[in-house]
């Protein structure tokens, strides 16, 4: 029997309470994706969503457990692993576009300057905003940033997709396409994703069977 794409063994995060003692965010975790499967976390704030998350993308370290992708495993941040975070994260001295031909140039460094800039572009327009390419992030609404990110991310196209509250800082009309396109675009290229979310209607309408945390 062949092994899953990304198995996740055992994972546990315990932090110290300040009072000698230590809290436990989550212990126990189980789960294994495979290529190509589009999966949600579920559960309310503060439940561990992000943390387990940030495991899977080697930002954080679990107190126990592993995670191991393609064979190997996860010790540390890659290029071969995407992430949208809730707050957006773009660099702020950067155009929309910069922000995207960042980081395809990094993912791609033999690439020729026109290559990077017409695949950045190609994404920013998959988002709708090939009319803004050359606006900063404080030019952009929230909604408008984290479609940055989104583009961005995909513009790697990384073996494995983390998508954390993705859709919460869309404008409406956004919020309403860009799900769908998002879904046609991993099954096209067979995106393996993973995404955290405490709306318990929206994974149903974009994911695989999904597991949820205590909610």
């Amino acid at each position: 029997m062949s092994k899953p794409f990304l198995e996740v063994d055992g994972l546990s995060k315990v932090y110290p309470d300040g009072q000698g003692g230590e809290l436990t965010v989550f212990e126990d975790i189980r789960f294994a994706l495979e290529k190509g499967e589009f999966v949600c976390i579920i559960g309310h704030s503060g439940c561990g969503k992000s943390t387990i998350l940030n495991v899977l993308a080697g930002l954080d370290e679990a107190s126990a457990g592993n995670v191991v992708m393609n064979g190997k495993e996860i010790k540390g941040p890659g290029l071969e692993r995407g992430v949208v975070f809730q707050n957006y994260s773009l660099l702020p001295w950067k155009t929309t576009l910069n922000n995207i031909v960042f980081a395809v140039r990094a993912r791609w460094p033999e690439w020729s300057k026109e290559k990077v800039k017409e695949h950045s572009e190609r994404y920013l327009k998959m988002v709708g905003l090939d009319h803004a390419l050359n606006r900063k992030p404080s030019q952009l609404s929230g909604g408008m940033r984290q479609r940055v990110s989104i583009a961005r991310a995909f513009a790697t196209q990384p073996e494995l997709l983390l998508l954390d509250e993705p859709f919460g800082a869309l404008d409406a009309p956004p919020r309403a396409v860009i799900p769908d396109e998002l879904v046609t675009i991993c099954e096209e290229t067979r995106q393996t994703v993973s995404m955290t979310t405490h709306e318990l209607e929206q994974p149903y309408h974009l994911t695989d069977p999904h597991f949820q945390l205590p909610y």
